[in-house]
């Protein structure tokens, strides 16, 4: 009875709603540079000859820096710029959801936040950091494909802290097309639109898009494991029966 239990395991994982990783071209950086992605600067493209968008280079491997409000002297921002965005900085990539009608997709973001002051000092205003889904012609929208959301809405940087987020997106986003993955780091500004002068850091790791695909109605084509799997289960029910005899 066991080896029925087991068998019976197997083919259930065999014949269970598949998962598939979709392509963000080097969504994890693993060619230290940034291939794939696309880099923007206070809405000018990719024209940033400062720190704006560098590599950061570790143990484990290569990610992504993008900075703003950085000065030659922290917290002076007087002096002389090493960040040039005024604004924002963001970092983008496309989203293939080609895939099986029904299915919908996860999307991984693994980040990483710093900034050089925290509510601590005197005169500090947070930068902030966004995430979204982007359709190419200036709207944002969130998982459930809601117009103007975010992923993550605008969020302070005080300080230093690293997430790992998860979002299942909506089947609707299946085989759609001109989507793009959003990563926006903007420089925070006072009553008097002066930034602090304290830089502030967005680290992307690592960004996934899987699909799940639906569960289908039809009866699908037995797989050779699984037909090998039935018979297994024959051949114990059969020495089973002989023994009884």
């Amino acid at each position: 009875m066991n080896r029925i239990k087991t068998i019976a395991i197997i083919l259930a994982l065999l014949t269970c709603q598949a998962s598939f990783a979709s392509v963000i071209q080097n969504g994890d950086f693993s060619s230290c540079d940034y291939s794939g992605w696309q880099k923007d600067t206070d809405g000018a493209g990719d024209v940033s000859l400062g720190n704006d968008f560098e590599i950061d280079v570790q143990v484990t491997g290569c990610r992504a820096a993008l900075n703003v409000d950085y000065f030659d002297t922290a917290g002076d921002p007087f002096g002389t710029p090493i960040s040039e965005s005024w604004f924002a900085n963001t970092l983008s990539n496309g989203l293939d959801f080609t895939g099986n009608i029904g299915s919908t997709w996860v999307l991984t973001i693994d980040f990483e936040v710093g900034s050089e002051g925290t509510s601590a000092d005197p005169l500090f205003v947070a930068d902030y950091f966004l995430f979204g889904l982007f359709d190419g012609v200036g709207n944002y929208y969130d998982e459930a494909g809601t117009k103007d959301s975010f992923l993550v809405d605008q969020t302070s940087i005080d300080g230093f802290y690293r997430d790992f987020l998860t979002f299942e997106l909506d089947s609707s986003f299946t085989n759609t097309s001109d989507w793009f993955f959003d990563a926006q780091l903007n420089v925070g500004i006072d009553q008097f639109s002066m930034p602090d002068g304290y830089g502030s850091t967005l680290y992307i790791n690592e960004v996934t898009l899987t699909e799940i695909q639906a569960p289908t109605t039809d009866v699908p084509e037995p797989s050779t494991f699984a037909i090998f799997g039935l018979g297994l289960i024959g051949l114990i029910n059969r020495r089973k029966s002989n023994r009884i005899k």
